[in-house]
């Protein structure tokens, strides 16, 4: 019986499970996270704004792997050798004869870990329910969100329609280092989507980083301070340390540069976020679509090798994306079209609804955004 270990279980991991589970072949699958649940992470910064419920967000791991026969271990991993084909977790360890590599990425915090004690994240629905509740708890006169992507576009809309909605005042603010916004994103729509944060008095200050950040206290690297402020980090993920640590090549967030077949080496596939796939003379990007079909193919690859079979090209089909914006004029490509407001917000949350992990959920966020608005 052959062995297949998935790192992660993320879109990308549990993709690859599913396809190992209906081989056919009786593998043992074993799923390696350190956290318990799925998240779905697209929608955790309309937790802020529309209301809702991180819940409606997770499904518990270890049921997703009962589901498939799966083995769940909810440890993190500390290291792995892929000459031996082992993977040290925290007081064991655990061969392979497969590995699927999905462990998806983190928050960067560039090493400061003086910034992170200060700084609200966004990585899962608890960092969601943390900022929840210091908004309700907490009058702050400034909101500032660090990053200015795709994430931190939508956090900073999502903070004015809370405001809005709760009668509370305050400057929010996007601080970004980079000279624009959105970083290599269409002119358009960087255009569209100052306009759209002017609209709501929301400020963008590019060309700046955070020098100083002491509790509520900020500093900007042009000099410019706030007191009583709410910090939300956007400004950019990384792999995970046991990614870090290998001697392979890898991007500067650490992304594991992979072959045609998202391998790593003959027995290793790497999928999701932690890859790092060469398409169109450029490098795919992190989206969600791509980490289900990578998780998909890598898994099917595997399948194929145990067969003795040739194996299948990974061939990313772009849908498109979409920046969401909380008060629905958000803008996007796709299908090579652009699309812009109420429409371009309806698709978003069409793909997200469809994409969450159980009916309950589903549901769950129907009810939520129907009263949210």
């Amino acid at each position: 019986m052959k062995k297949v270990v998935i790192i992660g279980g993320g879109f990308a991991g549990l993709s690859a499970l599913k396809v190992l589970a209906r081989s056919g072949l009786g593998l043992k699958v074993v799923l390696i996270d350190r956290k318990q649940t799925f998240g779905f992470l697209p929608l955790l910064p309309d937790c802020i704004g529309r209301g809702i419920n991180p819940d409606n967000l997770v499904c518990k791991i270890i049921n997703i792997c009962k589901k498939f026969q799966a083995d769940f271990i909810n440890k993190e991993v500390e290291a792995v050798n892929l000459e031996q084909k082992k993977i040290y977790l925290e007081a064991e360890n655990l061969s392979y004869d497969y590995l699927v590599i999905s462990s998806g990425s983190e928050t960067n915090f560039y090493g400061n870990n003086e910034i992170r004690l200060c700084l609200n994240a966004l990585d899962d629905a608890v960092d969601a329910e943390k900022i929840v509740s210091a908004l309700k708890e907490n009058n702050f006169d400034n909101y500032l969100v660090v990053g200015g992507g795709y994430t931190g576009v939508e956090v900073a809309t999502n903070l004015r329609i809370y405001l809005d909605k709760a009668k509370k005042t305050g400057e929010i603010i996007i601080v970004e280092r980079a000279a624009s916004i959105l970083g290599n994103l269409p002119e358009w729509m960087k255009i569209y989507v100052l306009d759209n944060l002017k609209r709501l008095k929301i400020n963008a200050y590019t060309g700046n980083s955070l020098s100083n950040v002491d509790k509520y206290r900020v500093r900007l690297s042009d000099g410019r301070e706030f007191n009583n402020c709410l910090v939300v980090w956007a400004a950019g993920v990384k792999t995970g340390s046991f990614i870090q640590n290998l001697a392979i090549e890898k991007n500067p967030q650490g992304r594991i540069k992979v072959d045609d077949y998202l391998r790593l080496n003959e027995t290793c596939f790497v999928c999701g976020d932690a890859a790092n796939f060469s398409f169109k003379n450029n490098f795919l990007r992190m989206a969600v679509q791509f980490s289900i079909t990578e998780g998909e193919v890598a898994a099917e690859n595997i399948v194929r090798s145990i067969k003795g079979g040739s194996l299948s090209k990974f061939k990313p089909v772009d849908l498109g994306y979409i920046v969401p914006m909380a008060n629905n004029r958000s803008c996007g490509e796709v299908f090579g079209f652009r699309v812009k407001g109420v429409f371009a917000t309806l698709l978003h949350f069409i793909m997200c609804i469809y994409r969450s992990c159980s009916i309950k959920n589903k549901i769950g966020i129907l009810k939520n955004l129907s009263k949210g608005g």
